[in-house]
C-alpha cells in the first residue's frame, strides 16, 4: 500500500512480505532480534511461516525497512504478535500505518488483540493507535510481569449491539463512581453512588464504560485492584466514540470553560481526564456522565453547551430518572375510550389523595397520609395510578406492584357516593386482572387494609376470596381441560394455604361459566359450556368495545361498564345461557373489519316488549329506541343479549383465516346470524386471537 507520508524524502510503503523475498525477511528478523528483550524471541521459521500465511507486513521507505507487523488470525480475532519500528522512524506514524493496514485487510474480523508488559510504559502509544485495555494477566517465567491485554475494535455488531435498550437513561461512569460500585475497599462518600445499584433501576438506567474510564483503571497502582476493576469493566456496555471528534471537542470544552466560567483548564492533572469523559460521551451520543467530583460537576454547563452532555451526581441520576419515568407515565390516556383518563400519581401530590380517606371504615387521617407517603417513597416497586373525570376531578386511585408471581394492590379507592363508583370499581378490578395476565402473575391480591365497601362488594362479586385480611383472585391464562385446571388451581391454592373444592368433568354450563368468571381469562375446553359466533357491525363494535379506536369519546357509563347489551330479534337463534360469545365484526358503510375481534361471557337473554326492554337496558346498549324498532320491524318484541367481561383480541381473526380453521375441522360456518360452534373450533379461534401480533 502506497501512502502519502514521507520520511527523509522517501514515501513509506506498507506491503505483505513474500516468502521468496529472503533479503527482506532477513532484515525483519534482524530488526526483531534487536528488540528481543521487549518483543521476545521468535525463531526465523515463525517469520517465514507468517510470510507464507500472508500475515507479515513490512514498512519500507525507499529500499530501507523501517518497521514490520507480525500477526495471526485465530477465530474471529487478529492476534498481534510483533509491532516493531526502527528507532529512527519512531513517532513518524509508521506504527499507525501498519496497524491501519491490518485493519483494512481484515475488517471482517472483530478486532485486534495483543498483550504488552505493563512496565514498558506503552499505554499512551497503544491508546493513540486505537486500542483499549481489556484485562491484565501474569506473564510467564520465574518472575512473571503483568501483561495488559489491549483490544482495537473493528466496530462490528455483537450479540447485544442490535438489542435496542429500553432504558430511559444511558449514563457514562467516571472513575470515582465506578470505584464506588466495584472497588474492594469501602470508599468514603460511596453511599450516594450505591443508589445506582438499586434493583428497581434495572432496565431503566444503562451504566456504560467509556475509553477514558478504562485508561484510568489501567493506572491504578495496586495490581490486584487494577485487574479486578478491568475485568468488571468488561461486563458493561462500551459505546464506541468517534476518537477524532472527541479529540476536537476537548479544546472546545477548554475554550468554553474559560469563556463561560472564567476557568483556565487544565489546572490540575485530573482536569484533562474530566474533559475527556465529556468529549467521549458527546462523540458517542451518550447524554449523561455521572460523578461525585465537585470540580467535575462544575463543568456541567460547559458540557451541556459544547457536547450536549449533562454531568450529574449519582443522586441526581436517580431523581432525573424518576422525572423521565413519570413524564412518560403522566401522559394521560383515555380510559376505555371514555372522557375519563388515567395517569400516574405525581410525586409530592399525595395531599390531593386524602379525599379517598375511608373514614366510615375507621381509617385515621394520619395513618392514611403515612401510607400514601410510604407508597410514594418506593417508585420502583409501586405503580401508582389515578382516574380523573372530564373536569379534572379525582375519581379513583389505585396502586399495584408485582412480587412472587402475585400482583399486590396495597391501595384501591373510589370516590364515595358517585353514580359510577361501583361501575368503575369493577372496571379497575378487571384492568388489574388484565395486567396480571400481561405480566404473568397468577394471583391478584388486594392488601388495602381499609378497602371501601363499594370495592369490597365488587371484588366479592368478582370471585375474590378472603385470605387473612386480604382478598385474592386467581388469574389463570389457560385454555385447557377440567382435570388440568383442577390440578393447577389446587397446587396454587396449596401454596397460599387455601382449600378449594375439586372440579369434576364434565362441568355443567353454569358451573363452568362461574369458574371462568372467577378465574378469568381461564377457558375450560371440555365443559358443557357452548360458544356462539355473533355478528356485529363495526359501528356498534366501537361503541360497545372501543374497537377500532375512534376519535370521539364513548359514552362514559357504557364504556366503563363490564356489562353490555346487544339487541336481536325476539325469535331464538339457538343461543343458550350461560355460554360464550365470539364477536364477528362484519362490514357497514363506515368500515370493513370482517374479523372475529373479541370474546365475551354470555350472561342472560331477555325477551320483552321493545319499549320496556329498551328502557330497562338502554344504559348498557348502544341502540336507541328507533334502532331497536327498525331492526325488529313488524314485531312488538325484541331480545336483549346481556354479556360481560369482553376480551378484545390482540390479533383479529379475519374471515379467510376463520374459514381455514373451520375447514380443518370439517366445520360448517355462518357469519350472517348467531351460529353455534364446537369447543375445538372455539379453542382454535380463541388461541389465535389472543396471540401477539
Amino acid at each position: 500500500m502506497q501512502t502519502p507520508e514521507a520520511t527523509n524524502g522517501a514515501a513509506i510503503r506498507i506491503s505483505p512480505v513474500s516468502p521468496q523475498n529472503t533479503e527482506l525477511l532477513a532484515s525483519i528478523v534482524a530488526l526483531g532480534d534487536r528488540f528481543r528483550s521487549k518483543l521476545g524471541f521468535l525463531p526465523p521459521a515463525v517469520y517465514e511461516q507468517a510470510a507464507g500465511g500472508d500475515t507479515l507486513l513490512a514498512a519500507v521507505a525507499g529500499s530501507d525497512l523501517v518497521g514490520y507487523a507480525l500477526y495471526g488470525l485465530p477465530g474471529q480475532r487478529i492476534r498481534l504478535t510483533h509491532l516493531c519500528v526502527d528507532p529512527g522512524m519512531q513517532r513518524g506514524g509508521v506504527a499507525r500505518l501498519l496497524v491501519d493496514e491490518i485493519t483494512r485487510r481484515h475488517q471482517d474480523r472483530l478486532g485486534i488483540i495483543l498483550r504488552c508488559r505493563k512496565d514498558y510504559g506503552y499505554e499512551q502509544m497503544w491508546t493513540r493507535l486505537g486500542f483499549e485495555p481489556r484485562d491484565e494477566v501474569d506473564g510467564r517465567g520465574k518472575n512473571p510481569k503483568p501483561l495488559v491485554v489491549w483490544w482495537r475494535d473493528h466496530g462490528h455488531a455483537d450479540l447485544f449491539t442490535d438489542l435496542e435498550s429500553t432504558a430511559l437513561l444511558t449514563v457514562a461512569m467516571d472513575c470515582n463512581v465506578f470505584a464506588d460500585l466495584h472497588a474492594s475497599n469501602n470508599r468514603t462518600g460511596s453511599q450516594e453512588t450505591q443508589a445506582l445499584g438499586a434493583e428497581w433501576l434495572t432496565g431503566l438506567v444503562d451504566l456504560v464504560v467509556m475509553p477514558e474510564l478504562v485508561a484510568e483503571i489501567n493506572q491504578i497502582p495496586q495490581q490486584t485492584e487494577r485487574r479486578s476493576q478491568l475485568r468488571v469493566s468488561s461486563t458493561y456496555k462500551r459505546p464506541r466514540p468517534d476518537r477524532q471528534l472527541a479529540d476536537q471537542l476537548v479544546p472546545k470544552l477548554i475554550a468554553a470553560a474559560k469563556e463561560k466560567l472564567g476557568i483556565t483548564l487544565p489546572a490540575k492533572p485530573n482536569d484533562l481526564s474530566d474533559l475527556r469523559y465529556v468529549a467521549e460521551a458527546g462523540a458517542a451520543g451518550v447524554p449523561y456522565v455521572v460523578t461525585r467530583d465537585d470540580d467535575f460537576l462544575r463543568l456541567s454547563e460547559v458540557a451541556q453547551a459544547v457536547c450536549n452532555v449533562r454531568v450529574l451526581r449519582p443522586s441526581d441520576v436517580v431523581l432525573h430518572l424518576d422525572e423521565l419515568r413519570r413524564a412518560q407515565l403522566y401522559q394521560p390516556g383515555r380510559l376505555l375510550g371514555t372522557s375519563y383518563t388515567t395517569r400516574a400519581v405525581a410525586a409530592g401530590r399525595e395531599q390531593e389523595q386524602l379525599i379517598f380517606l375511608n373514614k366510615p371504615g375507621g381509617e385515621r387521617l394520619n395513618t392514611f397520609r403515612a401510607r400514601l407517603r410510604e407508597l410514594a417513597a418506593q417508585p420502583g416497586r409501586w405503580d401508582r395510578q389515578q382516574i380523573v373525570d372530564d373536569q379534572g376531578q379525582l375519581f379513583a386511585t389505585y396502586c399495584h406492584g408485582q412480587g412472587e408471581e402475585q400482583l399486590q394492590v396495597p391501595l384501591l379507592r373510589v370516590v364515595d357516593g358517585h353514580a359510577l363508583s361501583e361501575t368503575i370499581a369493577r372496571q379497575i378490578l378487571f384492568l388489574l386482572r388484565q395486567h396480571c395476565r400481561a405480566v404473568g402473575a397468577q394471583v391478584l391480591r388486594l392488601t388495602d387494609p381499609h378497602l371501601p365497601s363499594t370495592v369490597r362488594a365488587a371484588a366479592q362479586e368478582d370471585g375474590f376470596q378472603p385470605l387473612g385480611d386480604d382478598l385474592i383472585a386467581f388469574v389463570l391464562d389457560m385454555v385447557t381441560d377440567t382435570e388440568s385446571v383442577d390440578e393447577h388451581a389446587a397446587a396454587l391454592a396449596g401454596q397460599l394455604g387455601l382449600e378449594l373444592p375439586r372440579l369434576q368433568a364434565p362441568l355443567p354450563a353454569a358451573a363452568a361459566s362461574a369458574v371462568e368468571r372467577a378465574w378469568w381469562p381461564l377457558k375450560i375446553t371440555d365443559a358443557e359450556l357452548p360458544t356462539f359466533l355473533v355478528p356485529i357491525k363495526p359501528k356498534y363494535a366501537y361503541d360497545l368495545f372501543g374497537v377500532p379506536e375512534g376519535l370521539l369519546a364513548r359514552n362514559d357509563e357504557l364504556g366503563l361498564s363490564r356489562e353490555h347489551v346487544y339487541y336481536r330479534a325476539a325469535r331464538s337463534s339457538g343461543e343458550k345461557v350461560p355460554s360464550r360469545i365470539l364477536w364477528y365484526a362484519s362490514a357497514d358503510p363506515t368500515l370493513t373489519l370482517s374479523s372475529v375481534i373479541a370474546c365475551s361471557r354470555f350472561d342472560a337473554t331477555v325477551v320483552d316488549d321493545i319499549p320496556e326492554l329498551h328502557q330497562r337496558f338502554k344504559h348498557l346498549g348502544v341502540w336507541n329506541l328507533a334502532d331497536v324498532l327498525k331492526h325488529c320491524e313488524g314485531h312488538d318484541q325484541a331480545r336483549a343479549i346481556r354479556f360481560s367481561d369482553t376480551e378484545v383480541f390482540s390479533n383479529f381473526v379475519p374471515y379467510k383465516r376463520l374459514k381455514q380453521l373451520a375447514r380443518r375441522q370439517s366445520h360448517t360456518l355462518n357469519v350472517q346470524s348467531v351460529f353455534k360452534i364446537s369447543s375445538t373450533l372455539f379453542q382454535a379461534i380463541y388461541e389465535e386471537g389472543r396471540s401477539a401480533r
